[in-house]
């Protein structure tokens, strides 16, 4: 049997408080000259991730160049760039650096332009490691204006059941992933002028970038199941960390999955039809690890802590086929195949919930799953 509800909110109670806070903090990065920057400490029991191997690998000698414009509209960018290494990040972020040291950072190049009277642009060059890196942080938050910045976006590849948004505008602030880049460019004073200015500098800094596929992990989402399940497409995030992964769904204060940096996941909400007031969509997490043993070991973990009851008696932790089960908030399925790990939870009916895990290793395991023509 799982464990009981009562014991598990007893547990996980204080973590949830500091997942929702981290997730809070994200966007939380304004450095303008108008709003002077205070330092926010991490969330209580949060801690930024340990680098990763790769981390100290240089990018600079190999990265576009970036071409920003001297003056846009009223605005003169008024210094060369200030750069901050991803050990250093901590130096420019108020409070949100969790999040961009869950991916794999390399480092960061900050430009600000300044105008009479209207205000202060900041433009934050987010390098990651990989184009996988930058657009799970586009991921974090779907909504905004989609904008098309560069020539060739409209034929990029795109994946059904994945938005296809690369720029996305709101409220003075352009969110954009552009190959190894994640890109923010913030006006303090949002109006049509600023607005264009924003839009003017995100086009030059995608003029010289190369037009990257979104992560092959997500071709493997099913956009739905034969019970009646469909994908949110709006609410879809890849991710390599527990952090971000409690954000968007949380499961414990540690690290149930084993998540990395080597590690690539995603989570996606799927609506049972007919569609039910108040009732909220099930979750599909699916991870794929370095190798098939990582994977086998983090489902042994989460059985261990989530599922303790599932694993006693046995002479082993792992599962040879799909296994379900019934816990507070719906029925859950797990499973891992190979170097893959799916799990669903809160689902409305056992066949969901093992169909949406199914389906997902099925399609991960096709060799042309997110191939690149």
């Amino acid at each position: 049997m799982p464990m009981p509800c009562s014991r598990r909110l007893t547990r996980l109670l204080p973590a949830m408080v500091a997942a929702a806070a981290f997730a809070c903090s994200a966007e939380r990065t304004d450095t303008t000259a108008e709003t002077p920057a205070r330092r926010v400490p991490p969330p209580p029991g949060v801690a930024a991730p340990p680098p990763d191997s790769r981390a100290g690998e240089p990018l600079r000698a190999a990265q576009p160049a970036v071409s920003l414009p001297a003056t846009v509209g009223a605005w003169k960018r008024s210094a060369p760039a200030r750069t901050f290494a991803r050990q250093n990040i901590v130096e420019h972020m108020t409070g949100a650096a969790e999040l961009y040291l869950a991916y794999r950072l390399d480092h960061l190049d900050v430009y600000d332009y300044v105008s009479q009277g209207q205000g202060t642009i900041l433009v934050e060059l987010f390098w990651m490691t990989h184009s996988d890196d930058a657009f799970g942080l586009l991921s974090s938050d779907w909504g905004g204006e989609s904008l098309s910045l560069a020539p060739g976006w409209p034929r990029a590849l795109s994946l059904p059941g994945v938005p296809p948004h690369r720029a996305l505008y709101g409220a003075g602030l352009l969110r954009m992933w552009c190959d190894r880049l994640f890109v923010r460019v913030l006006a303090s004073r949002a109006s049509p002028a600023a607005r264009e200015a924003v839009i003017e500098i995100g086009r030059a800094v995608a003029a010289g970038q190369a037009v990257a596929p979104p992560p092959a992990l997500l071709a493997a989402l099913p956009a739905s199941v034969p019970s009646r399940v469909r994908l949110r497409a709006s609410r879809v995030r890849f991710l390599r960390s527990y952090l971000v992964l409690n954000s968007a769904y949380f499961l414990a204060s540690e690290n149930l999955l084993n998540l990395e940096a080597s590690a690539e996941a995603a989570v996606a909400p799927y609506d049972a039809l007919p569609l039910m007031a108040g009732r909220t969509p099930g979750q599909l997490i699916l991870a794929r690890y370095e190798t098939a043993d990582k994977a086998g070991r983090a489902l042994s973990h989460f059985r261990e802590v989530y599922l303790p009851e599932s694993v006693r008696g046995t002479a082993g932790s792992g599962v040879d086929a799909t296994a379900s089960t019934h816990i507070e908030n719906g029925w859950m399925a797990y499973r891992s195949s190979g170097r893959a790990l799916a799990l669903a939870f809160e689902c409305r009916t056992r066949e969901q919930a093992r169909l949406l895990v199914e389906e997902a290793l099925r399609r991960l395991e096709k060799p042309d799953v997110g191939r690149v023509e």
